[in-house]
């Protein structure tokens, strides 16, 4: 049989976040449907420790010291060292392409599949994808992820260095595109792809995958060589189902993934929890769903405990799915924490303007009833969302304060493509720019500069620009810290990171944030290695 050799790309740029050196489930999900399918395939994942290389120690100091200064003079020196940043960029972007062709004429490789991300990890991916095409012309590059589920063909107004783009589920898709590669497929006869030819920019028609069994990542490190020793954080994603029956108006995940629920069966999360255990000992996970459904949390928390499994997991769902009468099985079967997004503490503004489909009552009592069973609870709002007003935000505040949820997450709201909001702005107070969605591709936090040197997205929510939107959400969150006490801006996998590096939670956020707005690698790598080690050795084991 004819098989293709193909390798898929992750390259972001610099990470901001500690989840940037977790490992990435999509990639190892696509690695295994093109292995299962008889073809050759490695993922070369450069999201590892040695990124941190893209911000020498000595620049990180002289950011720190920078930090809180907005003077000509720290202005001056700021940008003086973000373009020396960009060099060293563009320079590993250099190294990393003679890396790959290398490996691309040693072993005959097909094609390259590259992941998408929003920002400057954007821009990275293009110039690295444009770099291996100059050195090997004949290279066909397909790329796919969530940007391309978001902005699909616009891609195409920014690049042409991507032969295809693949949108939706790829699991099928990346067996075909394989072999399309080796031309034993039409192109135009492939599901889930952007294409663009002499007639234009067009899709095929989407399809979904309707046997999630099927879906399963590999993370062998013959076929995944980051997950060699400790470059990456051994902390797993795990996809308990796919789709999401809520149409929160500020998201566009159910476009992706559907409005209704397609679950895995019970059987095959254990198997990819057992995969994960087999291959390097790592018993801590954390949820990938957008939305859990209720009925598959409790299968699959009696499945854990009945057959012993040792596991640790943080769990995402919404408070109309969770089985209050489960949760105590929940936490016997390893679960560590539940994320809730609320969004509000105004119903009319969770009617209205968010379409959340949750009563607070409701959110109040299943906080309440999680923390009870010692599970730890964490819940994000939206502030300020469109329509938001004194009274609302008294509202969302006071709820807060009241719900004693361990964990609170401020969102500042962006508009998305194919989300309400971003289909009907008008009707939600919302004004946008007529490039805000092509701007919107390339936006990228600047977290380690002021904002006065952040590129503004160009929009108005409420009447209110990009900086004083962003400036509110951050008074916001400030307030509930530092007046209520309240923990924020950590999310359940940071708070289950903490956990594993035996550190109070504010702590691990702060030594975190500054090791990696400081360059300080060795200590990046400390925390690595300390949550690697406790990850594969959890003490209890649970009988049924």
């Amino acid at each position: 049989m004819m098989k293709s050799r193909s390798l898929l790309v992750n390259y972001t740029g610099y990470p901001t976040t500690p989840n940037a050196f977790m490992p990435d489930n999509g990639l190892a999900v696509l690695a295994n449907s093109l292995l299962s399918s008889g073809h050759e395939t490695t993922i070369l994942d450069y999201n590892t420790i040695d990124i941190m290389k893209l911000l020498p120690h000595e620049y990180g100091k002289r950011l720190v010291d920078l930090a809180g200064k907005d003077t000509p003079d720290s202005s001056r020196e700021l940008k003086e060292i973000s373009a020396e940043l960009d060099l060293i960029q563009d320079l590993d972007i250099d190294e990393k392409a003679r890396e790959i062709t290398d490996i691309i004429r040693r072993r005959k490789i097909d094609f390259l599949g590259f992941k998408l991300w929003m920002g400057q990890s954007f821009e990275n991916g293009i110039k690295l994808a444009k770099n291996i095409k100059s050195r090997n012309p004949g290279i066909r590059i397909f790329a796919g992820g969530s940007h391309v589920d978001y902005f699909r063909g616009n891609i195409y107004k920014v690049t042409d260095v991507y032969d295809v783009l693949a949108y939706g589920e790829g699991e099928e898709t990346i067996v075909d595109l394989a072999e399309y590669a080796i031309g034993r497929r039409e192109l135009k006869s492939i599901p889930n792809l952007v294409i663009k030819d002499g007639s234009g920019v067009w899709e095929t028609p989407e399809k979904r995958l309707q046997n999630l069994d099927k879906s399963f990542p590999i993370y062998d490190t013959d076929i995944y060589p980051a997950l060699k020793g400790d470059q990456k954080l051994k902390l797993f994603i795990s996809e308990f189902s796919r789709g999401c029956p809520f149409k929160c108006n500020f998201c566009g995940h159910s476009n992706k993934s559907g409005s209704k629920w397609r679950s895995k069966s019970p059987e095959h999360i254990i198997s990819e929890f057992r995969h994960v255990i087999d291959t390097h000992g790592t018993r801590v996970f954390r949820n990938g769903d957008s939305n859990t459904p209720g009925m598959l949390i409790r299968d699959v928390a009696e499945r854990i405990v009945n057959e012993g499994l040792d596991i640790e997991y943080a769990l995402i769902s919404h408070v109309n799915n969770l089985d209050m009468d489960a949760l105590d099985i929940l936490k016997k079967s390893g679960c560590f924490s539940v994320f809730f997004g609320v969004e509000s503490g105004n119903q009319q503004m969770i009617d209205k303007y968010i379409n959340k489909g949750l009563k607070l009552e409701n959110a109040k009592r299943a906080i309440d009833e999680c923390r009870k069973r010692g599970l730890f609870v964490v819940t994000s709002y939206v502030y300020p969302s469109p329509g938001e007003t004194e009274e609302t935000k008294r509202d969302t505040y006071n709820f807060i304060k009241a719900s004693g949820a361990d964990a609170v997450s401020i969102c500042t709201p962006i508009i998305t493509p194919k989300s309400t909001w971003g289909d009907k702005p008008g009707e939600y107070f919302i004004e946008l720019s007529e490039n805000y969605f092509y701007d919107l591709m390339f936006f990228t936090p600047a977290l380690f500069y002021p904002p006065t040197m952040w590129k503004p997205l160009n929009y108005k929510i409420n009447g209110k620009d990009f900086f004083e939107i962003a400036g509110e959400s951050d008074r916001f969150a400030d307030a509930l810290e530092k007046e209520e006490g309240m923990l924020t801006q950590v999310m359940d996998d940071a708070a289950l990171m903490s956990k594993h590096c035996r550190m109070d939670f504010r702590e691990f956020r702060s030594k975190v944030r500054h090791y990696l707005k400081a360059g300080d690698r060795p200590s990046m790598e400390g925390i690595i290695k300390t949550i690697n080690r406790s990850a594969s050795s959890l003490p209890v084991k649970i009988s049924a």
